[in-house]
């Protein structure tokens, strides 16, 4: 009994050696008859432990002679404990080397890892910022803050068509209830003051204007002048800093050989993508920031003189020069979504990839229409005669898979807002969450799936080498995988397009694949339980590695070709038998 019960307490504490434990206090306390009963274990449990040579001529039975002293019954249960924990170190590294043990995380699922948490502005940045804005009337800041807001609501269309309380019609149908409609309005008589608003059922109204309420906004742009960059530099600078320092960050970690020494910032603004670019990309050398509003440029010189490491050579234009001087990495945020027509947003983008020399990065807005922009942008790009290949977020060259759907490829970033940022959008909380859409092309043909590692000759080191030297082996004794090998297999590896749902024992997830479809995965803990703790941990945007259990078409996700005529693609299906039918058919 006292060996079971020393074999369990071993089993759960094996970071202990209990010969160790046994042989300061605890071993004091076993007397000598309990000593000899540690040896009358039946095998399958002792897993024949060496007998002593004390014992070695003993009969199987109990003993005649019981040790004479209580030093010898102690120094043998040190010496079979010993050989307990001997064996149960070899049985816990086999199991390590054999079935693997459940790790905080692999290392394909960091690698692929694009949750970046709270961003906040650096201190000094924040410090200038606010000196810049104490020139400005608060009140004044808040009316330009609110009709700067009204021009971005207005141009970007925050639910799709057929999304959300107005439901899908029939094309004809609609302009039926249209007509119905409208001849109830001419038979209504409203009271004075009396505003009657009419909704045609499969689409929504625009949104009502901020600074005038009850109006409705119709699409507008502002020109940025003192008032209006001051505004975008209280409330809208943070949310951007953000979205830029997540993309830099996932793009310097995906492509580790990359280290551009010129950078060219379509559309700077304040320049908040030049703030993320010491942490992101330290080797950049030259910075040169293009925004045709003269305002905004005077903001972006003395916030740039407060940065810390950053590029020697920083300089501001208002245009774009029409010469072949190239950059190793262009950017452009959130731009595209502000020019009134495609055509003029089909040249900017053939532009900007003139005068990309490795990479361009694309972001805008969260919104149906800025993904559709972003979308159209990506698919020109890849059609063009230089090859190139998409890096991220969709993990292959294919069509967008959202195309002709009410969903839109999107993700969000958390900010932390300053001070200033909360007085003037009237806000109690100092956290804002900022949808955004991105596309990342790279010059080049897509780099090919490298041959999978044939780890069956590979010796593993022993498992306190292993140990020791963390960072270059596994914990079965294998050696890790390098970043330029991880970065290959990595356009392989589909991409999380919403937050995974989390339910007892499994985990279902929405990928976006390598085959161009959207898909929901399901994981669950009893077939993978190394895949279901790392998919229970995964993010929104995350690109992960593991194997599904199984698979199934996301309906929300699929086209709906036959929208138009009313019929569904789904066909009908077929109704269960009942008993009724049989009297029914009678």
């Amino acid at each position: 009994m006292l060996a079971a019960c020393v074999l369990r307490r071993h089993s759960r504490q094996l970071g202990r050696p209990l010969s160790r434990a046994l042989s300061t206090s605890a071993a004091r306390r076993i007397s000598p008859t309990y000593a000899l009963c540690l040896k009358q274990v039946p095998d399958n449990m002792w897993i024949n432990p060496p007998v002593p040579e004390s014992l070695a001529k003993a009969e199987p039975t109990w003993p005649s002679r019981l040790p004479s002293s209580g030093s010898e019954a102690n120094s043998e249960v040190i010496r079979s404990l010993t050989s307990l924990d001997e064996y149960m170190e070899e049985m816990y590294t086999e199991s390590l080397r054999t079935s693997g043990p459940i790790l905080r995380g692999t290392d394909e699922v960091r690698f692929g890892r694009k949750y970046l948490g709270m961003a906040e502005l650096p201190r000094k940045i924040t410090q200038a910022m606010g000196s810049l804005l104490a020139a400005y009337r608060p009140q004044a800041l808040r009316s330009d803050y609110l009709r700067l807001a009204d021009a971005l609501r207005s141009t970007g269309q925050v639910t799709p068509e057929g999304k959300g309380k107005g439901r899908k019609v029939q094309a004809g149908k609609r302009e039926q209830e249209k007509q119905e409609v409208l001849e109830e309005m001419d038979m209504l008589k409203p009271l004075p003051g009396e505003r009657i608003q009419v909704i045609i059922p499969g689409s929504r109204p625009p949104p009502e204007s901020l600074v005038k309420p009850g109006t409705r906004l119709k699409p507008h742009t502002l020109e940025y002048g003192a008032n209006e960059s001051a505004a975008y530099l209280a409330t809208m600078t943070p949310g951007t800093y953000g979205v830029m320092y997540n993309v830099l960050d996932e793009l310097a970690s995906r492509l580790p050989g990359f280290s551009p020494l010129s950078v060219l910032d379509f559309g700077c603004g304040p320049a908040p993508a030049l703030w993320a670019l010491p942490q992101t990309f330290p080797t950049v050398q030259a910075y040169r920031g293009i925004d045709i509003s003269e305002d905004m440029l005077l903001l972006a010189e003395p916030l740039a003189a407060h940065i810390e490491d950053g590029p020697a050579d920083v300089s501001f234009t208002r245009y774009l020069a029409p010469g072949k001087q190239t950059s190793d990495l262009v950017l452009a945020g959130f731009v595209l979504s502000e020019l009134p027509t495609d055509a003029m947003r089909t040249a900017m983008v053939e532009s900007l990839w003139e005068h990309t020399r490795d990479t361009l990065v694309l972001v805008d807005r969260g919104t149906p229409d800025a993904a559709r922009i972003i979308s159209e942008a990506r698919a020109h790009i890849l059609g063009l005669e230089a090859p190139a290949h998409t890096v991220a977020p969709i993990p292959n060259d294919l069509p967008d898979p959202t195309l002709g759907t009410t969903q839109w490829l999107h993700f969000s970033q958390r900010v932390q807002r300053p001070t200033f940022t909360m007085r003037t959008k009237h806000s109690l909380s100092n956290i804002e969450d900022l949808g955004y859409s991105y596309v990342v092309l790279r010059r080049g043909a897509r780099p090919e799936q490298p041959a999978p590692l044939d780890r069956s000759q590979e010796l593993p080191v022993s498992l306190a080498e292993a140990q020791a030297n963390p960072d270059r082996y596994l914990p079965d004794g294998l050696l890790r995988k390098t970043k330029e090998r991880l970065a290959e297999e990595a356009y392989g590896w589909p991409r999380i397009v919403l937050p995974p749902i989390k339910r007892k024992g499994h985990v279902l997830v929405d990928m976006c694949t390598t085959e161009g479809k959207i898909e929901r995965w399901v994981y669950t803990k009893s077939h993978n339980k190394q895949a279901y703790r790392d998919a229970r941990k995964a993010s929104w945007g995350d690109l992960f590695p593991h194997k599904p259990k199984s698979t199934s078409r996301r309906p929300f996700f699929t086209p709906d070709d036959k929208e138009s005529s009313g019929e569904s693609s789904e066909p009908k299906k077929s109704r269960k038998a009942r008993r009724s039918d049989r009297f029914r058919d009678e």
